[in-house]
């Protein structure tokens, strides 16, 4: 009896047992299930999350939208503020100019103090925000320690441009030595002195390697600052490097050698012997890809250096600028060999066809060209009408989709000439002579795939005879008729057309028309109830002041 309960109960534990084991098992693919469930939806989520994150779109917006509303919006919840934070600090201004225009003044009978306690309130309030400061404009006079506090405070600047002022070399130092992470610097108008008094920097301060741009502008050496020179020229990865000034010669050096990483080089200089140097410089960089020229002076062993060693080179520009000089030879310009240039830019006082359409021959990959001649005043300076460019060889050019000319250069016929062997042109920058209506009718019949359109009238209309000329220009049928071009374009510029002499019903036929600009104004004022459907922007630099109206 004994040993048949005892074997009952064992044979109850083992079906507990297998029971409890069945139950646990159950329990874990159970838990398995609903894991994979849970990761799956997780999964879903994510993935509509991606979809609907408008984080990109609302960062798109807010880089379009004013300072003023910037502030605004960076009040409304942690989210915006994440966003536009680095909107707002990627460029501070030391002066608040802008304040200003809110009414707020301030008493500058101090201009060195009043900037002083500027740059220190900046410095305090943007001090927690300096990871996000990238791009920075300097142009100040400081005393020394305050620009080394500075720039040690914003040492993640990524884009440096220093302008219009004077300093030591060690100043200098001290500026350039915290920034480890830049990308990009400019230096213009400046005087460096080397200072005798003991400095902080006895040896040179090696550019960073992340530094890919470096553009130097009338640089005033006084006293060998060798210390100045020596770390500008200590860069090994540049990719471009632009150079006007009249040192420029102790700036060169470096690539008197092969230098791999640059691709992009221009050079402004005002003598005559820098011809030899770009000699070294074109046959040590092969991999060269962009070149321009603005000079005093070239000649044909220039370009013939240019076609035997520059053979990567896609964008070239060359212009001479030497308008003093009594030399009228024309220059013997041609390519020995095919090239890879895409854009063609010539700007030169002295071409004549022959050599021009001999440039032309070597270049089946254009697709821009450029051929504005230096013409204004011409006569005056060359004793001597124009060279004009009679003829050119395009009919293998159905490549090119942007032309810039000065009508003025051409002889006749070729204009039509060129419009019609330039099928695929869809930007089009042109300097209208003073007779000009054969040149817009053949711009508005030739050109069928035109998106963008900038005409200048000519430089030697005056008074009533250009007063005339816009008037008469609104009624044209460019304007008036119906015509492929104004279906296809959309941005139009109009060079020192007054804009206080136009409206927008004068553009109402143009389909796709998105922005005119009137480049170049006198006045500052643009009725708006002329214009309605648009909005106005402005936009100045030192030589241009304009407006852009954008169609709603």
């Amino acid at each position: 009896m004994t040993r048949v309960l005892r074997s009952s109960t064992k044979k109850t534990q083992s079906q507990e047992g297998s029971s409890s084991k069945l139950s646990i098992s159950n329990k874990s693919k159970a838990i398995k299930r609903r894991d994979k469930k849970a990761m799956e939806i997780k999964n879903k989520d994510s993935q509509k999350s991606d979809v609907w994150n408008i984080n990109s779109v609302l960062t798109k917006i807010f880089s379009y939208t004013n300072h003023y509303d910037l502030l605004q919006f960076n009040t409304v919840c942690k989210k915006w503020n994440n966003l536009i934070n680095p909107i707002i600090y990627n460029e501070i201004d030391l002066d608040r100019q802008s304040m200003y225009k809110m009414g707020v003044r301030f008493k500058r009978s101090n201009p060195a103090a009043y900037i002083d306690t500027e740059v220190a309130e900046c410095i305090f309030n943007v001090a927690k925000h300096a990871h996000l400061v990238k791009k920075f404009n300097f142009g100040y006079k400081l005393e020394p320690q305050r620009v080394l506090e500075l720039f040690e405070t914003f040492k993640y600047i990524s884009d440096l441009y220093i302008h219009s002022c004077d300093m030591s070399q060690n100043q200098f130092l001290g500026m350039i030595n915290p920034l480890t992470q830049l990308q990009e610097l400019t230096l213009s108008s400046l005087k460096i002195k080397k200072i005798t008094k003991k400095g902080l920097y006895k040896e040179i301060v090696q550019l960073p390697p992340t530094l890919k741009k470096l553009r130097i502008e009338n640089i005033k050496l006084i006293g060998n600052p060798k210390l100045f020179i020596q770390t500008i020229n200590s860069h090994n990865n540049l990719v471009e490097f632009g150079i006007q000034s009249d040192s420029s010669q102790v700036f060169l050096e470096k690539f008197y050698k092969p230098y791999q990483s640059l691709l992009n080089f221009e050079l402004y200089n005002t003598g005559r012997q820098t011809l030899k140097y770009l000699f070294t410089i074109f046959e040590n960089n092969p991999q060269l890809i962009s070149l321009k020229l603005p000079l005093e002076y070239m000649n044909g062993e220039l370009v013939s250096h240019i076609s035997s060693y520059l053979t990567s080179l896609e964008d070239l520009s060359l212009r001479e600028c030497d308008r003093y000089s009594h030399d009228i030879t024309n220059i013997n310009f041609k390519f020995s060999q095919p090239t890879k240039i895409k854009k063609l830019n010539l700007e030169l006082a002295r071409f004549s066809n022959y050599p021009l359409n001999f440039i032309l021959l070597n270049c089946p990959r254009l697709e821009e060209l450029g051929s504005n001649r230096l013409s204004l005043n011409q006569i005056y300076y060359y004793h001597e009408q124009p060279n004009y460019v009679k003829s050119l060889n395009l009919f293998n050019y159905s490549k090119i989709k942007k032309l810039s000319i000065d009508c003025a250069v051409l002889g006749e016929g070729v204009l039509e000439s060129l419009l019609l062997n330039c099928p695929y042109l869809n930007e089009l920058y042109i300097k209208l002579p003073v007779e000009w209506k054969e040149v817009v009718k053949l711009i508005y019949e030739k050109c069928e795939n035109l998106q963008k359109l900038y005409i200048s009238p000519s430089n030697h209309m005056y008074g009533q005879e250009r007063t005339a000329f816009f008037q008469e220009f609104y009624e044209t049928e460019f304007i008036t008729g119906n015509y492929k071009c104004k279906s296809t374009l959309t941005h139009l510029t109009l060079n020192r057309f007054e804009a206080t002499d136009s409206k927008a019903e004068y553009f109402k036929s143009f389909e796709h028309l998105k922005s005119i600009k009137y480049s170049k104004q006198i006045s500052n004022v643009v009725d708006m109830d002329l214009w309605p459907d648009y909005r106005l922007l402005k936009f100045s630099d030192c030589y241009n002041h304009g407006f852009e109206l954008k169609r709603n």
